[in-house]
């Protein structure tokens, strides 16, 4: 009976290992959260357009002067173009990702195949600056602000704060589009326009200027697309393990950038343009809080795109689902796989 009995538990032990391996071929493991998440970059040399010379940028621009690109295996060139011509080179596929804001909303309700995958800031970070008469916004009843292009984060950032402080865009405050940020510095020191919207360091160029600071809009926690990822959904379906590389590189952008001043204001002085140390300080200091290491693009901040767009132009923009905008599939598969882990980010 003993022997008859190792028989049978041989056999069993036989069976179960073939069953297993049975299973393991019809089912193998799912490698896109394992640890080593993103193999070989389908697409080798990219693109990548940013919107302004301005700090908010500085995650990207460190990821690429300490070689994080390169280290997991693309070869980044950098083209500055404004928000809309900037979006309409990632719907045209003229440039592999951009940073392009919320250019890409109105983009997507006109029907063009593109998602965020995501973002390192998503607040709008500003500040309103006025000529040197000028000393509160309740003064801009009736006068002009100067903002960059239309519903673009500056923009965007302007009308909310006018609300905010009881004031009617396009009725009580009349907005002027210059283009970029530096113009609206040159149309309020000009005397062209009252005010205008400011990022650093632009805005500590105000304050040399002797302009008056009206409101810092970081502080007033607005959500908006500022500075968030983005490609056509066919690039993203194409090319998952090129996006894995440019994630995981800006990633550590973002930590090297909070952790080493010293690089991150390199950065800053190479692609804004800035020489001056208090001034590079004063660009760090002013975009460092907001950066979101956490990548992951917030569907509140979706959301409040669509109050931002003109009712006329987009009806039913505030019925959209705004999951429809963003794909964070990438980001989380990065985290399921213990990358933001292993490379020290606390989310």
């Amino acid at each position: 009976m003993a022997s008859l009995s190792r028989v049978c538990r041989i056999r069993y032990e036989l069976w179960l290992s073939l069953l297993l391996g049975l299973i393991f071929v019809l089912a193998p493991p799912d490698f896109s959260v394992a640890s080593e998440v993103g193999g070989k970059p389908e697409k080798i040399d990219v693109v990548v357009v940013y919107t302004q010379p301005s700090g908010g940028f500085t995650p990207v621009w460190v990821a690429y002067e300490a070689g994080l690109f390169k280290k997991y295996g693309l070869n980044v060139k950098f083209q500055l173009l404004n928000p809309q011509v900037a979006a309409q080179a990632v719907v045209a596929g003229e440039v592999d990702f951009s940073t392009a804001g919320s250019e890409l909303i109105s983009a997507r309700l006109k029907g063009a195949r593109v998602k965020y995958f995501g973002g390192t800031l998503q607040q709008l970070v500003f500040q309103m600056w006025g000529a040197k008469e000028i000393t509160s916004i309740q003064q801009l009843r009736g006068k002009t602000v100067a903002a960059t292009t239309p519903r673009a984060a500056v923009d965007a950032a302007t009308r909310e704060t006018l609300k905010k402080n009881g004031l009617i865009p396009d009725k009580e405050v009349r907005i002027l589009y210059v283009q970029t940020v530096p113009a609206v510095l040159t149309s309020v020191i000009t005397g062209k326009t009252t005010a205008g919207t400011l990022s650093a360091p632009n805005t500590l160029k105000a304050q040399e200027a002797g302009l008056n600071l009206l409101a810092d809009i970081g502080k007033l926690n607005i959500p908006g697309i500022q500075v968030t990822y983005s490609a056509t959904e066919s690039y993203l379906k194409r090319n998952p393990n090129t996006t894995y590389a440019f994630l995981k590189a800006i990633a550590e952008g973002v930590l090297l950038a909070k952790r080493d001043p010293s690089v991150a204001k390199k950065a800053i002085a190479k692609y804004a343009k800035i020489d001056d140390p208090k001034m590079l300080a004063g660009t760090y200091d002013a975009f460092a809080p907001y950066w979101d290491d956490s990548l992951s693009v917030r569907p509140e901040v979706i959301r409040a795109q669509f109050d931002y767009l003109d009712e006329k132009e987009f009806p039913g923009a505030r019925n959209t689902d705004p999951r429809e905008f963003f794909d964070n599939t990438l980001v989380e598969n990065l985290e399921k796989s213990g990358f933001f882990k292993e490379i020290g980010l606390q989310r």
